[in-house]
């Protein structure tokens, strides 16, 4: 307390420590209100990913494994030709180009219950997106082109890149991603992810991240 019990007369030391305490409490209310200030823009990215189509289409050069259970000469990987097709074994040469791998799943059991196998049990799993790049810029250990993983964090993204250097200014991160034709910039919390205070963020193919130099 700043007056003692019983006692009326403050001294002028009391006094200022007073004024030193609130003065303390304004100033770490105030930081942390801009420590929590974020993008708005980012925000709206957030809410609104749950919304967004899939993008597990597939690609040229993009890597998968195939497995037919029970048929070990059926099974193995697979990549994505110039021309957009694979070719497997008693279907010959496909379209993969622009399917998941729940398509080529379908594709892939309907084929080989037509032709050879009663029923056949096909499980596909991408190993790496090669048509599909993000990229990750400036204060990172490792900066560079990435290929896309469905489903991607922007967390998971930097751990690929190394993580950050000791000059990161992590809060003040940019995210450019086109929407709809148009290229817009995004500021990302990425302390306040870290932490666990904000939502993570799922990247896109596409999305290219820099992270800035601190100015301290």
């Amino acid at each position: 307390m700043c007056v003692t019990s019983g006692d009326a007369y403050v001294t002028h030391s009391r006094v200022q420590f007073c004024w030193w305490a609130a003065l303390v409490a304004i100033v770490a209310f105030l930081s942390a209100c801009a420590h929590e200030r974020v993008d708005p823009a980012y925000l709206a990215l957030v809410e609104q990913q749950a919304e967004l189509p899939p993008t597990g289409e597939l690609g040229p050069g993009d890597r998968f494994l195939l497995r037919v259970y029970g048929e070990e000469g059926l099974s193995g990987e697979f990549t994505v030709g110039a021309d957009g097709t694979i070719n497997f074994p008693h279907i010959g040469r496909f379209r993969a180009e622009g399917l998941t791998c729940t398509d080529v799943e379908v594709e892939l059991t309907l084929g080989l219950g037509q032709h050879v196998l009663k029923d056949p049990n096909v499980q596909c799993t991408i190993m790496e997106y090669n048509s599909k790049r993000i990229f990750i810029f400036g204060e990172v250990r490792e900066p560079g082109t990435f290929p896309y993983k469905n489903n991607i964090s922007i967390i998971e993204a930097f751990a690929l890149a190394g993580g950050f250097s000791e000059r990161a200014s992590t809060n003040n991160t940019k995210l450019t991603r086109v929407v709809d034709g148009v290229e817009i910039q995004v500021r990302v919390p990425l302390q306040e992810i870290v932490e666990g205070r904000q939502r993570n963020l799922r990247l896109l193919p596409g999305d290219i991240i820099f992270v800035p130099e601190s100015a301290y």
